[in-house]
């Protein structure tokens, strides 16, 4: 299919067709050298100095060298012979077009914004080029110390992103200290603004401290999260970029308060961050029990912890990672919660990539809704919980295992255990390992010719006569009546 292309306007002389151009800006021209007022050569002269470079094609009668010669040195695409060819002119069009696709691109690619994304992810395809572009085009040498402010959004990106880049237009339009060039990644949630062209004598990270930070974050919610690095020069951008990436967790720290920078991190006094070992008794029987309103109480002092006082954010993500594994290791355990890899895989990054602690509760509170709604599987009518304490019975009753220890191996309280396991079993833990143990000396009566003293042993009672009387009451005749009734 033959391109398309549109007349936009056409001349009888030189001057007119230079008035033309100068008005329309066409994308290409096609000039005759012999013109009436100002023929053609001259025509591009005058446009050329104007700093105006439309794309030309010249026509001309005349095959002189000198004539082709000086049209290519005023940039003239191609020198065409009259009576032109429909084919020719075709020809000439299409390496026009293709000419002005590849300055696009180029222009596309050294943009300040191209050249600031590009050194941010480490791809600085042509130095020397964007070298020359910047020191050319926007005057920023290479080596130019520079600042770079960021607002991480995460998963409110698309809900205020709007908002933060007319904050950040209206900052960088009315200041008189700075230039700089502003960068959406919406993959990675954030904006960037890279600062140069910096009045030493103003305080920069005072300003976006103390005036840019608090109105960013009144807009969101709070909930954008602000950062600051200084680096010296374009090609440290990605590594500084890196480092504030990873400062930005130290917002769990500050609650959200202020701006992250070196500067403020250097200053605070940080102090261990240790997992509550209480809680957990606590948050296995709420996730157990689906007890959202347990749950919550859990979480909220969790988070109250670690809000008190400025701790490590690695060690604060750490806590957070132990909480959130107990919940999947109750819930696969006594609930029968059957997780994919995936799935752990994306709540543990949303975990590591939060700068807040409403992000942090919301996962988590997502994460518990979802273990709710798992039915739990029961097997034999007993919930899992259930069947993990009879199991324990069966297999300890010779040692003297109580309610109590039960609980602590199960990870919930003795209360609860022993509710739960009235209302499945309709016996308590106590009885029903009593009843346990009468069954076993049953066996032994019967089946050995054990004495009375072995057998107690045997089955986990301290001494023959408790037996005896513990026997006598469930079964109604002492152990030697039963042996020889039942002998």
């Amino acid at each position: 299919m033959n391109p398309v292309y549109q007349v936009v306007g056409k001349a009888d002389n030189g001057r007119e067709g230079l008035e033309l151009i100068r008005r329309l800006r066409p994308d290409v021209i096609i000039v005759d050298i012999r013109m009436p007022d100002m023929d053609g050569l001259a025509m591009l002269k005058t446009l050329r100095k104007e700093g105006l470079e439309t794309k030309a094609l010249i026509v001309s009668a005349y095959s002189d060298f000198d004539y082709a010669k000086e049209a290519m040195e005023l940039g003239v695409l191609t020198y065409l012979l009259k009576p032109v060819r429909i084919g020719e002119l075709k020809k000439a069009l299409a390496g026009a077009e293709e000419e002005l696709r590849q300055e696009e691109r180029k222009n596309m690619f050294l943009s300040l914004e191209n050249i600031v994304s590009s050194a941010m992810a480490g791809l600085m395809v042509d130095g020397e080029e964007a070298a020359k572009t910047l020191q050319q085009e926007y005057g920023i040498r290479v080596s130019e110390n520079l600042s770079l402010y960021v607002v991480w959004l995460g998963e409110y990106y698309e809900h205020y992103k709007d908002i933060v880049y007319r904050i950040l237009t209206e900052v960088s339009e009315h200041s008189r200290d700075f230039e700089c060039v502003i960068t959406s990644f919406r993959d990675r949630f954030h904006f960037s603004m890279l600062i140069y062209h910096k009045r030493e004598e103003r305080d920069l990270e005072s300003y976006f401290r103390d005036a840019v930070t608090p109105m960013l974050k009144t807009n969101t919610d709070n909930r954008a999260v602000c950062g600051w690095m200084d680096c010296g020069g374009l090609s440290e951008l990605r590594e500084a970029g890196k480092r504030l990436h990873e400062l930005l967790d130290w917002n769990l720290t500050l609650d959200g308060r202020i701006m992250i920078s070196e500067n403020l991190i250097a200053r605070l006094q940080v102090y261990p961050a240790r997992y509550p070992p209480e809680m957990n008794v606590r948050l296995k029987q709420a996730v157990i029990k689906r007890d959202a309103g347990d749950f919550s109480v859990c979480l909220a002092e969790f988070i109250s912890i670690f809000r008190g006082r400025c701790h490590d954010p690695k060690e604060m993500k750490e806590n957070i990672l132990v909480f959130l594994w107990t919940i999947i290791h109750t819930a696969r355990e006594y609930m029968a919660l059957e997780e994919t890899g995936m799935r752990i895989q994306v709540i543990l990054e949303r975990v590591m990539n939060a700068f807040t602690w409403e992000q942090v509760e919301e996962i988590l509170n997502q994460l518990f809704a979802f273990v709710v709604k798992e039915k739990g599987e029961k097997r034999g009518g007993f919930s899992l919980l259930v069947q993990k304490a009879k199991r324990l019975i069966e297999e300890y009753y010779n040692m003297q295992i109580t309610l109590e220890e039960a609980a602590r191996q199960l990870g919930v309280s003795p209360e609860y255990l022993s509710r739960q396991y009235k209302k499945e079993t309709g016996l308590s833990f106590t009885e029903d390992l009593r009843r346990l143990k009468v069954e076993k000396v049953k066996t032994l009566l019967v089946g050995t010719t054990l004495n009375l003293t072995r057998i107690a042993a045997l089955t986990g009672f301290s001494d023959p006569k408790y037996m005896s009387r513990v026997f006598k009451e469930e079964v109604g005749l002492l152990p030697a009546d039963y042996r020889k009734i039942s002998g």
